[in-house]
C-alpha cells in the first residue's frame, strides 16, 4: 500500500464515524463528513464492492466538505438480511421504492414465496434500511444533490466482444434507440464506453453533452410509469425532485477489465466543478482548473 494512500485510510479512519442499522447490527454505514453543514452534497457508494474511487472521494469531501455515506456488510455487491433462520439477498440500490423493494427480494430469492412471514419481514427491513440511508444523507430536502458512486465490469453481455456487465454507454444508446422508456437521451462521445454519468437533470446532462463526456438522462416519466420503478436511489430520487448523478466508471473482475482510476477521479473533479458552479456560498477560489 502506498503512503498516500495509508494517510488517506488514516485520515479517513480517525475522521468517520461508524453508524449501525438499528434492526440489524451487521449491516453499517461509515459516514465522512456533515450533512448539518453547507454544502448541501451527499455522495453514497451503495455497493461495498465497487469501490475504485472511493479513497479519492473521502479527500475531496474532507476538503470541499458535504457528506460521504458508505454501505458496509461483508464486502460484497448484494446484502444480506438475517431472518431467521433464512437470510434474504436484496440488491442495497433497489430498496428506495415498494415496487423495487418487492421486484428485487423476488428476484435474489426466487424460492421466497411473497405470502410468507419471511418476505414480509423483507420487506419491512428494506424499507426500515432506506429510509435509515436517506436519513444519513441527510434526509429528503429537494436543495440538496445526491451522488452515487458505481463501477461496472468490462463491456456487456452480447456485445460481441466478451464483455460480462450491464453497464455501458453503446448499450444504454441501443436500448434508447429500442424504445427503454426509462431513457430520455444518451450523449456518447469519445472515451471507453463503461465510463459514464447518469443524471437526473436536463442541465447536468446537457452540460456533460458539450463538455464531451458520455452521459445518460434518465425520462422523467419514471416517477408515473410504475414499469420502470426499479426502486434505485435514481428513480426515487426523481420522485422527489432531488437532483442526481452517478459516476459510474470501469472496475477489473478477476484479470478482466482494468479499475479506471483516473478517469473516475476526472469524472468526479468535473462533478465538484458543477456542484460548487451552485453553491454561492462555497469559497470558488477553491474550485478546480
Amino acid at each position: 500500500m502506498s503512503v498516500n494512500k495509508l494517510n488517506v485510510n488514516l485520515i479517513f479512519l480517525l475522521l468517520s464515524q461508524v453508524v449501525v442499522f438499528p434492526s440489524q447490527h451487521n449491516i453499517k454505514l461509515e459516514v465522512l463528513g456533515h450533512t448539518s453543514e453547507a454544502p448541501n452534497w451527499s455522495f453514497f457508494a451503495p455497493h461495498e464492492n465497487e469501490n475504485v474511487v472511493n479513497d479519492y472521494v473521502s479527500q475531496q469531501i474532507l476538503e470541499r466538505g458535504g457528506v460521504f455515506v458508505i454501505l458496509r456488510q461483508k464486502g460484497k455487491r448484494l446484502l444480506r438480511l438475517d431472518i431467521k433462520p433464512f437470510e434474504v439477498k436484496i440488491d442495497p440500490n433497489r430498496i428506495f421504492t415498494k415496487k423495487g423493494r418487492r421486484n428485487n427480494i423476488i428476484k435474489h430469492n426466487p424460492r421466497l414465496r411473497t405470502n410468507t412471514y419471511v418476505f414480509h419481514r423483507a420487506m419491512r427491513l428494506s424499507e426500515a434500511l432506506a429510509n435509515f440511508i436517506v436519513k444519513t444523507m441527510g434526509g429528503t430536502d429537494t436543495s440538496r444533490t445526491w451522488v452515487a458512486i458505481h463501477n461496472n465490469t468490462h463491456g456487456y453481455l452480447g456485445d460481441n466482444k466478451q464483455g460480462i456487465g450491464n453497464i455501458s454507454i453503446v448499450q444504454y444508446q441501443q436500448k434508447l434507440a429500442e424504445g427503454a422508456a426509462f431513457i430520455k437521451a444518451v450523449s456518447l462521445h469519445k472515451g471507453d464506453e463503461d465510463d459514464l454519468f447518469f443524471v437526473t437533470e436536463q442541465q447536468d446532462f446537457n452540460a456533460m453533452d458539450q463538455n464531451g463526456w458520455n452521459a445518460v438522462l434518465q425520462h422523467p416519466q419514471v416517477v408515473t410509469d410504475p414499469t420502470e420503478d426499479d426502486g434505485s436511489l435514481s428513480v426515487y430520487a426523481q420522485k422527489l425532485g432531488i437532483r442526481y448523478i452517478n459516476i459510474e466508471a470501469e472496475r477489473a473482475t478477476g484479470n478482466f477489465g482494468e479499475n479506471h482510476l483516473e478517469e473516475q477521479q476526472q469524472m468526479v473533479d468535473y462533478v465538484f466543478r458543477r456542484l460548487l458552479s451552485k453553491n454561492t456560498d462555497v469559497n470558488l477560489s477553491n474550485s478546480l482548473d
